[in-house]
C-alpha cells in the first residue's frame, strides 16, 4: 500500500461517502447510535452508522470494530460496512487486514472504488 492518509482525512471522507449516500442525515450523541441499534439488532446500516461514530468522534476503535463486525453478520455483502471496516482497521495500523475489507467493500460496491483508492492509492 502507498502511504495512507492520518486518521482525521480517514474519518472526513468516512462521513462524507455517509451524508452524500443519504446513509446519514444526523449527527446525534453516542446515546442516540446506541439507542438506534437496541430498537434495529438486526439493521446493518444502524450497526454500521453506528461504527462510524464510535470511530470517528471517539476513536474508540474496538467497538467500532465490533459494530462493523455485527452489521456485516447481517449483511456479509455490505460494501459500505466492509469500507468502515477497513478505515477503523487503518486507524489501527492495521493495514494489511485492512487492505482486505477495502477489496471486498469495492467487490460488493464497486461505486466505493474511488473512495478506496483515495486511501490506499494505487496499490
Amino acid at each position: 500500500m502507498k502511504a495512507l492518509f492520518p486518521a482525521a482525512g480517514l474519518c472526513c471522507v468516512l462521513i462524507l461517502i455517509l451524508f452524500s449516500s443519504g446513509c446519514i442525515t444526523y449527527a446525534g450523541s453516542q446515546e442516540y447510535y446506541d439507542n438506534r441499534v437496541a430498537a434495529e439488532p438486526n439493521n446493518a446500516e444502524a450497526w454500521c452508522i453506528r461504527g462510524m461514530y464510535y470511530n470517528n468522534y471517539h476513536n474508540q476503535y474496538a467497538e467500532a470494530l465490533e459494530s462493523c463486525n455485527r452489521a456485516l453478520e447481517l449483511d456479509p455483502e455490505y460494501g459500505l460496512a466492509w469500507y468502515l471496516k477497513g478505515v477503523i482497521l487503518t486507524n489501527m495500523n492495521k493495514t494489511d487486514e485492512a487492505a482486505a475489507c477495502f477489496e471486498n467493500a469495492t467487490r460488493y460496491d464497486p461505486g466505493l472504488k474511488q473512495d478506496v483508492q483515495s486511501i490506499v492509492g494505487d496499490a
